[in-house]
Parts: C-alpha cells; structure tokens; sequence
C-alpha cells in the first residue's frame, strides 16, 4: 500500500459494497424472437421491469418497461406491418462483474444512460443490478448513519 492509499475507515468501509451483495439473483429471461405483447405480459406476471434478452449468441442486450410500451405504441401505426419482437426493441445493455463495487456500477449505467446493467461472472450472466436496488442500498449505508445521513 502505498502512501496515497489508505484502508477505509470502519465506519465507512460497506459505504461502497459490491456489486454481488445487491444484484438481482432471479432472473426472468426473455428470448429475442417473443412479441412485445408476451414479453409484456411476462413483466407484469413477474412483477419486473426489465427482462435480459437470452439467446445463445449474446446475452448483452435488455428490454425494459418503457422499450416495450413505445414498441407496443409504435406498433399500432399504419405502418405497421407485423407485430414487433423484443430484439426490435432491446438495447445493448453495459456488463459489471459481481465484485465490482457499486460506484462502477452507477457510471455504467450512467455512460450508456441506462438504469440496469447486467453481471457477468466469467461470461455467465449470474445476474442483474437496477437503479432501483441502488437506491435501497444506499438507503440501508443511510439508515446506518453513513454518508448522507441528516440530523
């Protein structure tokens, strides 16, 4: 360790976690060829808001709430010819490792101006970390009386 590195202080050291101790474990995948409708219909039996699209190629790409719904919107135009898959309408998605810290996390999102990443875990996709488990997690560092906390 060098003079410019310290070890955290205790009382700060679960101020940045890592990925791993709050990503999402549970995944409910979706395949490229589905109609926006299932894939729809498969977020709301599942109570998420997005699904990583899983295919044998590539596991990179997610389909959100939103995707879907300006999908579904676009659909219904006269130039709509057949129903529109999930590949139409999924998105690359940016990929974290399970011990990269939160922070990482966050510009990941940020830079691909996303509010999911997926993990990967030696090219396996073993899970995925969205705004929202961000937010609780920095509630509980709150909570704690970490950084943040007022008076």
């Amino acid at each position: 360790m060098t003079a410019s590195e310290r070890p955290a202080r205790p009382d700060t050291a679960d101020d940045d976690p890592t990925v791993r101790s709050v990503m999402s474990t549970q995944l409910v995948g979706i395949v490229p060829a589905a109609t926006l409708d299932v894939a729809l219909r498969l977020m709301v039996a599942r109570q998420v808001r997005h699904l990583p699209v899983v295919d044998r190629r590539d596991h990179r790409r997610v389909v959100s709430e939103a995707d879907l719904l300006r999908g579904i919107l676009a659909s219904h135009w006269s130039f709509a010819l057949e129903p529109l898959r999930v590949e139409d309408a999924a998105r690359p998605a940016a990929v974290v490792r399970p011990d990269d810290r939160l922070s990482a996390a966050a510009r990941a999102m940020h830079r691909c101006g996303a509010d999911v990443v997926l993990v990967e875990d030696d090219g396996s996709l073993v899970g995925m970390l969205t705004a929202t488990d961000m937010i609780v997690a920095a509630t509980r560092v709150t909570a704690r009386g970490g950084p943040g906390r007022s008076s």
